[in-house]
């Protein structure tokens, strides 16, 4: 292929061409060659779930011998999904976000990521009065995906988090409301729980930022797609609901149907209008599988037994385990690290304050090794100050077999102590 010239390219093709997280993640997914001694703690697949599974498999085996077999396959949905499926989704989660939804709604996309791709930039960049919008993370480390979203260049605009203490070997960020500036802020984005750190937000600092964005007509944009009501993984904390003025996302990913690519959008009927005119020039329509799917799921009410008494069970014992594993590993190497607490998701995010080396550099050292990891430093977009865990942290899924987890331990503990500083 004739590489692209550099005056033949846009700009914002320029720079979907430099270094991306999201795109080094997704492809250390796709190139996994399936050698025996390769180990995938870096990318966001969720775990198989046998009983998870045999649900999925009823489901499919339901939809073969439908009479609609032959709409699923053969007809195009309406760009957002057709009404009668948004009706239902409408109907179904009302009772799960405490609100009142209709399908005006209710939008679908392949993917939550898809979703965000056309969110971010209707929020962003030039406005029609001339005056250019940025986003707001009020917390970062925030999700990989969001970074290069935007077709403008230098939309992201975060600030450094409290980093609190909470035991040995254990902090959390914490929000920081010091100099909360809303000037030329198009939205303010955030996931909840927050990947990759697991954070999840207290309501009372999202209701603080949202006294400020709703004085200002400022859309308050929450991705849930590890949140509640499915997948669930909030542990004891507070679930969110819907609201005016609130933008919220689902994903049917990390319920165990990556594959599947549906995600969900609730907005005010204005937004949702919009998400249509983009989805039908940027899709053309969203996929039928995943919203055939969620008709089986959401009738026979599967997903909150489901994330109830499977996944988050399962999840919590993975966590437990896996963090057994690595402070083990970290404590008979002598390796110094500090451990984020872990409060939903499925990832650990670690800093190892005394790496002599960068995060970057550690993440390449270990794929020689057949180790995948992802780098820390993709996950502070807009931050433009000297914050040192942008330089030492690292993001693992504690998704993967014992097995797996024990050999990445290992030779994560063995790399950082080699490379860790006496003192700093």
């Amino acid at each position: 292929m004739t590489p692209m010239k550099d005056s033949c390219a846009s700009l914002w093709a320029s720079r979907l061409r430099q270094n991306q997280g999201i795109r080094s993640l997704m492809e250390d997914l796709g190139q996994v060659t399936g050698h025996p001694e390769e180990i995938l703690l870096g990318g966001g697949n969720p775990a198989h779930i046998r009983e998870a599974e045999d649900i999925f498999t009823a489901c499919f085996q339901s939809l073969a011998s439908d009479p609609n077999l032959k709409a699923l396959l053969g007809d195009y949905q309406a760009p957002i999904g057709n009404d009668r499926f948004r009706a239902l989704a409408a109907e179904y989660l009302s009772p799960h976000l405490d609100a009142n939804l209709r399908k005006d709604n209710i939008a679908f996309f392949n993917g939550s990521q898809n979703a965000y791709s056309f969110l971010l930039n209707i929020h962003s960049g030039k406005m029609i009065g001339g005056n250019f919008k940025k986003i707001l993370l009020p917390i970062v480390p925030e999700y990989i995906g969001y970074a290069d979203q935007s077709i403008e260049a230098d939309v992201f605009l975060a600030k450094e988090p409290e980093v609190i203490p909470t035991g040995k070997h254990r902090f959390r960020y914490g929000f920081n409301k010091e100099n909360f500036d809303l000037s030329n802020i198009g939205c303010v984005v955030m996931s909840r729980p927050t990947n990759p750190t697991g954070n999840i937000l207290p309501l009372e600092d999202i209701q603080w930022i949202e006294e400020r964005t709703k004085k200002n007509s400022i859309p308050l944009l929450i991705d849930l797609a590890y949140g509640n009501p499915f997948p669930n993984l909030i542990a004891a904390e507070e679930p969110i609901t819907y609201k005016d003025g609130r933008t919220l996302s689902l994903s049917f990913s990390k319920i165990g149907l990556p594959g599947v690519r549906l995600g969900i959008v609730m907005a005010n009927p204005e937004t949702i209008e919009i998400l249509s005119s983009y989805a039908a020039v940027g899709n053309l329509a969203v996929g039928n599988l995943g919203v055939y799917m969620m008709e089986f799921l959401f009738q026979k009410n599967i997903l909150p037994e489901l994330a109830k008494n499977v996944l988050r069970p399962f999840y919590e014992k993975k966590l437990e385990l896996a963090t057994s594993i690595f402070e083990s590993e970290f404590k008979k190497y002598g390796v110094e690290y500090e451990i984020h607490d872990p409060m939903g998701g499925f990832f650990l995010w670690i800093r190892f304050p005394n790496l002599s080396i960068s995060n970057h550099q550690l993440y390449h050292l270990c794929k020689d090794k057949r180790l995948f990891i992802v780098s820390g430093h993709y996950f502070f977009p807009g931050l433009n100050s000297d914050f040192s865990h942008t330089k030492e942290c690292i993001r693992l899924t504690y998704c993967r077999k014992e097995e797996e987890l024990a050999r990445g331990a290992h030779i994560l503990a063995e790399i950082v102590a080699s490379h860790q500083a006496k003192s700093k």
